[in-house]
């Protein structure tokens, strides 16, 4: 089992990774309320808490990622919990992170967070950082708040029963930290790939907790995105989130951000920022983890309208331009500013 504590302005953070790491629990003091996704069973984590008030299911997917399940669910804590609350444990995938988050950090102004993720995606990316965002009026994370969890509890345990899909949609964004931010974590990925696939609990441990700590080294330096520093983790999602949002959500978040990468690595190479060997490389590593490379890949319509419309309502736009991450080499990176009129044409040439 492995720590990692950040130290953050506005709070500490403990991210925990390994086998049986839910026994972590048993150390929490305090009334807890659990908030899980319906496809997970509570009771491990229930029976490891000493005081538990209430229970709230939810359900997952994108379309309960949504403003009104959290005020909801914020009905449900206050009505189903005593005064004496302290924490809420949010136990499941991305949707209950970001759902579970802004509940903790709207309920009475900030009530302690312990994520709990259960896919490989929340474990490397979702859970961690304190970013919570939620859609409204059918706008991807067009509300969000900054909340550091307290404790992050990655138990591999849950990956046992990891689908083949599943595993690549995590695997996306273990990619991008490793073309951005971390070479040595590419060539992990390389000579371990199969040991990855088997599911073996040491190298899960070895690449969650490798993610883990590249995006709280992010975090730590730019904790609230205003210094353009954590910017780095949006790489592949400002097509990636368009493609997304243009299938009616039908491509998973893994799936659109494997061809976002591409497609952004392209134009990196295309403006001079990124070596000729930087898509080559990546398009090997994601075909590897059974991952897009274009949208031919996909098998689903992508409406180009309704694309260039979710990009231009990217969260990152000022004035007309979109602040964004680019590979300049296996493992670095770069802040390029462009036109929204440029990343309109290459999400057009994305999606040809």
């Amino acid at each position: 089992m492995r720590r990692y504590v950040s130290n953050l302005c506005s709070a500490k953070s403990v991210v925990v990774v390994g086998s049986n790491s839910l026994d972590v629990l048993s150390e929490i003091e305090g009334e807890v309320s659990v908030i899980h996704s319906s496809r997970i069973d509570p009771e491990p984590v229930v029976k490891r808490l000493r005081r538990v008030s209430s229970i709230i299911a939810i359900d997952d997917g994108e379309k309960a990622k949504d403003i009104s399940v959290v005020l909801d669910t914020v009905r449900k804590i206050h009505t189903g919990s005593s005064p004496d609350l302290e924490w809420i444990a949010a136990l499941g995938g991305g949707t209950i992170m970001d759902v579970a988050g802004f509940a903790a950090s709207i309920y009475k102004r900030g009530i302690k967070l312990i994520n709990i993720p259960t896919t490989l995606l929340a474990m490397v990316d979702a859970a961690m950082g304190g970013k919570n965002g939620v859609n409204m009026d059918g706008v991807k994370n067009m509300l969000g708040t900054f909340y550091q969890p307290a404790l992050v509890i990655s138990d591999i345990s849950f990956l046992k029963s990891l689908s083949r899909d599943d595993l690549a949609n995590g695997m996306a964004e273990v990619i991008k930290y490793c073309i951005t931010l971390d070479r040595e974590l590419c060539g992990l990925l390389e000579a371990r790939y199969r040991d990855i696939y088997n599911k073996d609990p040491g190298a899960f441990e070895e690449i969650i907790f490798r993610s883990a700590v590249n995006k709280m080294r992010i975090v730590e330096a730019d904790e609230r995105d205003n210094m353009g520093i954590r910017i780095v983790l949006n790489y592949g999602h400002t097509i990636g989130h368009a493609i997304e949002a243009s299938s009616g959500f039908k491509i998973s978040h893994g799936k659109a951000v494997s061809i976002g990468m591409v497609c952004e690595a392209a134009l990196a190479e295309e403006l001079g920022v990124a070596g000729k060997d930087v898509v080559r490389y990546l398009e090997e590593l994601l075909s590897l983890y059974s991952l897009p490379r274009s949208s031919r890949e996909l098998g689903v319509e992508i409406d180009l309208d309704m694309a260039i419309k979710a990009l231009n309502m990217d969260k990152k736009r000022r004035r007309g331009k979109i602040l964004m991450p680019l590979p300049r080499k296996i493992g670095e990176w770069e802040r390029v500013e462009l036109d929204i009129e440029i990343l309109e044409g290459l999400l057009r040439k994305c999606l040809e």
